[in-house]
């Protein structure tokens, strides 16, 4: 790009010659608003009163190589529906030696910039409808079409224009990412690495972490508690436990599933082998003492919630948190969070999760992960309890989910309370594959043209091009010598929104069959 540089107007006599001698130019004048020449005196005092509110709307002068090619006026603006929005007119008159050089689009772009820079926030262009070479102009700058309308000119009347605007490239919002590195996926093992004897649960346990790291997921989560530190001695039996044929009390499963704590540091080491990281929950205090010296991130049990003593060795750790919500209310997260937070804590995920195994889908409320977001401004996961391994974290993921937890097992008949509604080890896989291909699928905020559809829009993109060959002289006629179709390998022609200005024009070449109506091709 030609360096494009700018200098203040003045409101003096040279300045208003300069600029009232420009707009006079032919060209100028068509495609006008209004279209009879200015004259002097009462051009200078028109260009000394109104064309100079000062501050961020002062006029510019634009220069290329030293030398002045251009005048650009600004005004105030507001578009409707709009609200908070600071936007600017902008009004460019080129000088005609220096059109057709490719010079106006840099103007445009760079005085732009220019007002981007100031703290407007919209730009708005204009231009008369037949004003071709002005729409293109601001197109190449980077401004896109907005509407199509009248404007209202003193002493003219409605004169009907397209307004075309740019806006000030912002940061979109995003929900917030619980670490780098995309969804974050933890394979829960919970407790089903035990199946009977010390030397088999160690085995078991090694085998779900090789599960998982094959799976691709980023960590593997064990759970880690005693049962005297989180029940009642007489908690008495389970209804869903006793529905799925478990009828020992509650107690006496939970001193059987105990992890013995020696077991920690031979599955974190474990994990590092496989190159995935090493989670556990724990249930109590001296539960997470344990656990602490092998884990870079803790994860808090939904019905942990309430644990104030455990929230707090939480936030004190300063290691990130991924706090379970299954069953809670709104008030008893915020209790949660606030208290996390006021004790230091930092790097907090909440996790939308349904307290019921296995949740049917219908319970799984996933819509909540957008509203914990906006409520909270913190990461916000799923921790699935569904059967099904796919549906719920690729919905999730599309509503915002930075985390995904999923329960698994090698084998649905084993026995313990957790492997019947556990996914299978292709069933993991394909969790994670379809989580990351979610996650691509997504994409950006943005709405582009991307590089992968460039060349079908090239080439099937609607625009006016000519349906025989065209003599130059000849008068351009919709449904006689031009149409508005897809120009496959010939070049395309202008926009369809064109054709009202075209139909009726003669041209100013001989155009080939096929070939696209550009702008300077008719009068």
């Amino acid at each position: 790009m030609q360096q494009i540089t700018f200098q203040d107007a003045q409101p003096t006599e040279a300045d208003a010659a300069m600029v009232m001698e420009w707009r006079n130019d032919p060209t100028t004048l068509k495609f006008s608003f209004h279209t009879e020449k200015k004259t002097w005196p009462s051009f200078l005092h028109e260009f000394c009163e109104q064309y100079f509110p000062g501050g961020r709307l002062a006029p510019l002068f634009a220069l290329h190589k030293g030398e002045r090619i251009g005048f650009l006026r600004f005004r105030a603006y507001r578009l409707a529906g709009e609200e908070g929005e600071e936007a600017v007119e902008v009004n460019v008159n080129l000088a005609p030696q220096f059109r057709g050089l490719g010079l106006g689009a840099q103007v445009i772009k760079r005085a732009t910039e220019l007002l981007m820079e100031r703290g407007f926030t919209v730009a708005v262009a204009e231009i008369k409808r037949e004003n071709t070479p002005s729409i293109r102009a601001f197109e190449r700058a980077g401004y896109l079409f907005y509407d199509a309308t009248v404007r209202e000119v003193e002493g003219v009347g409605a004169v009907p224009i397209y307004r075309l605007t740019k806006e000030k490239e912002r940061e979109l919002p995003e929900a917030p990412s619980f670490r780098s590195g995309g969804v974050f996926i933890v394979a829960e093992a919970g407790s089903n690495w035990r199946v009977g004897n010390p030397k088999k649960d160690l085995e078991m346990a090694q085998a779900l972490i090789e599960v998982a790291a094959e799976a691709g997921a980023d960590a593997v989560k064990f759970q880690t508690f005693r049962a005297e530190t989180v029940y009642v001695p007489n908690a008495g039996d389970s209804d869903y436990l006793s529905r799925a044929g478990i009828k020992d009390s509650i107690v006496d499963i939970f001193k059987d599933l105990a992890m013995p704590y020696e077991m920690l540091p031979r599955l974190a080491e474990h994990c590092k082998k496989c190159d995935i990281e090493f989670m556990s929950t724990p249930f109590s205090i001296k539960d997470a003492e344990a656990v602490d010296p092998f884990v870079s991130i803790h994860k808090n049990a939904s019905y942990e919630i309430s644990h104030i003593h455990l929230l707090n060795f939480f936030a004190e750790s300063g290691k990130p948190l991924i706090l379970s919500t299954g069953g809670a209310t709104y008030g008893e997260i915020e209790w949660a969070v606030g208290l996390f937070f006021e004790n230091g804590g930092d790097h907090l995920c909440l996790m939308q999760c349904t307290a019921k195994y296995p949740a049917p889908p219908h319970t799984l409320n996933l819509r909540v992960i957008p509203q914990l977001i906006a409520r909270f401004g913190l990461p916000v996961g799923l921790s699935d309890h569904s059967r099904e391994p796919v549906t719920a974290p690729v919905a999730g993921v599309s509503l915002g989910a930075s985390v995904i937890e999923k329960h698994f097992t090698v084998d649905n008949t084993l026995p313990g309370p957790d492997h019947a509604y556990s996914i299978l080890p292709d069933e993991l896989k394909a969790m994670v594959r379809a989580v990351r291909e979610t996650e691509q699928a997504l994409g950006s905020a943005e709405k582009v043209v991307l590089d992968e559809e460039r060349e079908l829009r090239e080439y099937a993109h609607r625009a006016i091009q000519a349906t025989r060959g065209i003599k130059k002289g000849e008068v351009l006629m919709e449904g006689e010598n031009i149409e508005i179709l897809r120009p496959g390998r010939q070049k395309a022609g202008l926009h369809p929104r064109f054709i009202v200005d075209i139909v009726g024009k003669r041209a100013r070449r001989d155009i080939p069959l096929g070939d696209g109506i550009q702008e300077n091709d008719y009068e």
